[in-house]
């Protein structure tokens, strides 16, 4: 696999003028393997759509560069680039059939009339749209306009292939369908791909790696697995995922783990952070899923349920530990264990490999 497919180095973009410029990206640096599909991630105002529009030519960087397979592209026009974008909105020509949308960019570059008819036929039934060939976008559903979306920017065969947020006009049974079918496709061709979006669950199943961006700057890249595991702030926890934040001293560090004061009670939690020492003040993230209730015990933390909700394949409790402080845990397979009621108090058991140990900020 060669490295360093898409390199961003130190990428700003600026909007505005004088006294009212905003920076919506900061010196963002990025790294992307070829055949990687890697996420942008981040709440609205984030600034990953906007990076994403400078990768593809549609914002020219303030500041900064942008390498495609080795070649700076920032004075590059967007039709010159060996980009595709899938859009959010699908921007299909109404008038125009199945096979006029995906062949049009063919047309256009002026392929051979042979040519356009084996890619477009290629493509077609690639993304399993035969049959409808010749329909209009209006005789197809969501899910449907959306592959001709993706066949009309896979036909060009393009180096990168950018996606801006391009599910979220789908209910939620089809968006989980469609991304499973991108991401299958996506890994079967080995296109280098940029996704954007906001959904975190979305990001966390389509990708190799995830980067995480708040007010322009990116607070973390990782696999999904160590995005969630070991988040490096409390944005990324609070943001990947749910989590329940507790206040805590390190007492000790014992090898390969914390020694921590929680609310007066001792645990112990793995030692990833080395930026954490013996006597720090710290926040404990601890995930709804790493807490089980169980009788109260003068060891462990107590608290009292003050609701109770039953999902099915789990239950999720909210628990009063303190008289500022209710904390959520979620108890999967509810047949297994005791079904607590409400206004029962509970010790709570940490599952202390899941546990995560971030410096108070």
């Amino acid at each position: 696999m060669c490295k360093d497919f898409l390199v961003l180095k130190q990428l700003v973009k600026e909007f505005g003028s004088g006294n009212d410029i905003f920076r919506a990206v900061d010196e963002v640096n990025l790294t992307v393997d070829e055949g990687e599909l890697i996420t942008l991630l981040g709440p609205s105002g984030c600034g990953k759509t906007t990076t994403l529009r400078m990768i593809a030519g549609f914002h020219t960087p303030s500041g900064g560069e942008i390498f495609i397979d080795g070649e700076e592209v920032s004075s590059i026009p967007p039709n010159k680039r060996p980009t595709s974008m899938v859009f959010q909105n699908y921007a299909l020509f109404p008038h125009m059939t199945v096979k006029e949308n995906v062949a049009y960019g063919l047309k256009i570059r002026k392929d051979s009339k042979q040519e356009v008819e084996r890619k477009s036929n290629d493509i077609i039934k690639l993304l399993g749209l035969d049959g409808l060939q010749n329909r209009q976008p209006a005789q197809l559903s969501g899910g449907q306009q959306q592959r001709v979306s993706l066949a009309r920017a896979m036909v060009m065969e393009p180096k990168l292939l950018l996606f801006d947020e391009p599910l979220s006009n789908l209910d939620a049974k089809l968006r989980v369908s469609t991304r499973l079918e991108i991401r299958k496709l996506q890994q079967r061709v080995g296109i280098t791909s940029v996704y954007v979006t906001h959904d975190q669950e979305e990001a966390m199943t389509l990708s190799d790696r995830v980067v995480i961006m708040k007010d322009g700057k990116i607070q973390q890249i990782g696999k999904p697995a160590e995005i969630y595991a070991h988040p490096a702030n409390l944005f990324v926890a609070g943001f990947i995922g749910k989590a329940n934040f507790l206040e805590a001293k390190v007492k000790s560090i014992d090898g390969d783990y914390f020694t921590l004061d929680v609310h007066g009670v001792t645990c112990r939690a793995p030692y990833w952070n080395q930026a954490v020492a013996a006597g720090d003040s710290v926040e404990l993230v601890v995930r709804p899923e790493s807490i089980i209730p169980e009788e109260p015990d003068d060891k462990l933390l107590q608290g009292r349920i003050l609701d109770s909700v039953y999902f099915g394949s789990h239950i999720l409790y909210e628990i009063q530990i303190s008289q500022d402080k209710v904390i959520t845990i979620e108890v999967s397979d509810p047949q297994q264990h005791i079904q607590y009621p409400v206004g029962t108090r509970v010790g709570l058991v940490f599952k202390e490999k899941s546990l995560h140990v971030i410096p108070k900020e």
